[in-house]
């Protein structure tokens, strides 16, 4: 294995662990704290170029502007973990981990 793969797989590690701890603390987390949590997850899913993952904390950060903590917060964090461990990186699958999200959503 690569050099770049293994710290690509410790990238990925790190943000589910951010997503998973997220999930764990939701319930004593504030508003801010949980909206931090995510941006932070967000700037660093960018910067390794994982835009799915970064898309679908983008649609959480809305989701929760618009409905603060009486958003579903987990559904999207689920997501998340499977966005971060997506191979493809493109816009295309972004797209399709939001499709899945709204349909997820409506029930």
């Amino acid at each position: 294995m690569g050099i770049a793969v293994e710290a690509m797989m410790q990238v990925r590690g790190g943000l589910c662990d951010r997503i998973d701890r997220i999930a764990n603390e939701l319930p004593h987390l504030t508003l801010d704290q949980l909206c931090n949590g995510v941006d932070d997850i967000r700037r660093t899913a960018l910067d390794h170029g994982l835009d799915p993952l970064a898309q679908l904390a983008r649609g959480l950060e809305a989701a929760l502007a618009d409905a603060g903590r009486g958003a579903m917060v987990l559904p999207w964090l689920d997501t998340m973990r499977d966005a971060a461990g997506c191979e493809r990186l493109d816009a295309e699958a972004g797209a399709i981990y939001l499709a899945a999200i709204n349909v997820r959503m409506a029930g």
